[in-house]
């Protein structure tokens, strides 16, 4: 009896694996009969010549690779299809089943969190190839893909601790999990965790930094107030943003390869599905003062330091702070600030005092150019305060020297006129020497 139920136990695992673990490299539906082809084009609505050709390696090496097509291809029901009917919408469910549940996968919690986020009226279905331009160049909002392309499953530079740390606990793992379908799925899926994340922190900053790097794009954007839903222009640290954080010891540590430095999601979207990022003035935002205690002391970084009471002056740090750019005047700044008052507000106070002390340092220097060359100098003299800010009375009330006496501009330029007067003087009177000779 009990080798009976042992047998009936191993034959039951060996069903559960090939039926929840499907195989890698799907092609259920056929595309590849086409798609498959090379040099695969058509003109789209625009005019543009677009490939639909899809190579298999980079598909089935991709992180969707295992997915079949139709899982996002929903509507497709005809072949040759209408572009439309291949939108994308990233909330939908797959047949890959996920491990731990035996239910469909599916994107629909995080896009979920994505559209209560800062970021939330960005695209995020009705994707096709031909709206590409249009969702790139018509919006300052991030779209799934624009964050997350189809990357390889196993990064290239991952692949050779991939191929050594596989060769081991494949046939560590191999023992109990046979099967070829848990092989070529769940084992890479495994391993590809264990190797450490596809998104590292350098990455994941990158992503940001592809658009809040762009300073005017940022200068561009327009934020949305949550309560009268009116459009304002956004601050000089928002858009500074990435460079301000460059000079913070999180970005010098990651930019040093030393990943002890925080990362942009690390703050701004600790929690959760990680896509929950919103501004600070929003009071659910994690990087929003009643809850930056929490969040700079999270697991792995000021755990303790930042709740206690001794050390919350440190919570008040400006993290994004402009002042530490020295951003001066600089071309490119007079064009990010040109149509942007409610930024130049912002700045900091050394740069506005730096303003308005230039303009008159400008007055006066014209000022006092005017009245060198244009004062009376007689009348000035006699009020002993030729200069503008009397420097001879200085002279001569606090040192006792006696200040020289300034010319007219019509002294000054007396001897010139004077030696010209002589010359034609005296060529005359040697003319009329000749004459009478």
């Amino acid at each position: 009896m009990n080798r009976f139920c042992y047998l009936f136990l191993a034959l039951f695992l060996v069903w559960c694996s090939n039926a929840f673990a499907d195989k890698r490299q799907p092609d259920p539906d056929g595309c590849f009969s086409c798609h498959g082809l090379p040099d695969l084009k058509y003109i789209d609505k625009e005019g543009q010549i677009r490939s639909a050709s899809i190579l298999k390696s980079d598909y089935y090496s991709s992180l969707h690779g295992s997915v079949p097509c139709k899982d996002c291809h929903r509507k497709i029901t005809d072949y040759p299809h209408e572009e439309k009917d291949g939108l994308v919408d990233c909330g939908e469910t797959c047949h890959v089943k996920e491990p731990s549940n035996g239910k469909a996968f599916t994107h629909k919690p995080i896009v979920k969190e994505f559209e209560q986020s800062a970021h939330g009226k960005g695209l995020s279905k009705e994707f096709a190839a031909g709206n590409r331009n249009k969702e790139e160049n018509d919006s300052s909002l991030p779209s799934c893909r624009r964050c997350h392309n189809n990357a390889p499953y196993i990064a290239p530079s991952q692949m050779d601790a991939f191929k050594k740390e596989f060769a081991h606990n494949d046939a560590e793992c191999g023992t109990c999990h046979e099967s070829d379908a848990w092989r070529n799925q769940y084992s890479g899926h495994i391993l590809r965790r264990y190797i450490g994340n596809h998104l590292n922190k350098n990455v994941s900053n990158g992503l940001c930094i592809e658009c809040h790097g762009n300073l005017k794009k940022m200068a561009n954007v327009k934020q949305e107030d949550p309560n009268t839903h009116e459009k304002k222009a956004v601050s000089v640290e928002f858009i500074h943003a990435t460079q301000s954080y460059d000079k913070t010891l999180h970005g010098r540590l990651l930019a040093d390869g030393n990943l002890h430095g925080a990362s942009c999601v690390q703050c701004h979207a600790p929690t959760g599905l990680h896509h929950a990022i919103k501004r600070d003035e929003d009071e659910s935002a994690s990087v929003n003062p009643a809850h930056l205690a929490q969040t700079c002391g999270q697991s792995g970084c000021h755990k303790d330091y930042s709740t206690s009471v001794v050390n919350m002056g440190f919570l008040t740090s400006e993290m994004h702070s402009v002042a530490t750019l020295g951003l001066g005047v600089e071309t490119h700044m007079i064009d990010v600030l040109k149509p942007n008052w409610e930024a130049f507000k912002a700045l900091s106070v050394w740069y506005k005092l730096a303003g308005i002390f230039g303009v008159l340092s400008f007055v006066f220097l014209m000022g006092n150019i005017a009245w060198s060359l244009f004062g009376d100098a007689s009348k000035l003299n006699k009020n002993n305060n030729n200069s503008l800010l009397g420097a001879e009375k200085f002279q001569r009330i606090i040192i006792g020297s006696k200040p020289k006496k300034k010319e007219s501009v019509i002294q000054k330029i007396k001897p010139f006129f004077m030696s010209i007067r002589k010359k034609f003087h005296h060529e005359d009177e040697n003319k009329h020497d000749e004459d009478a000779s």
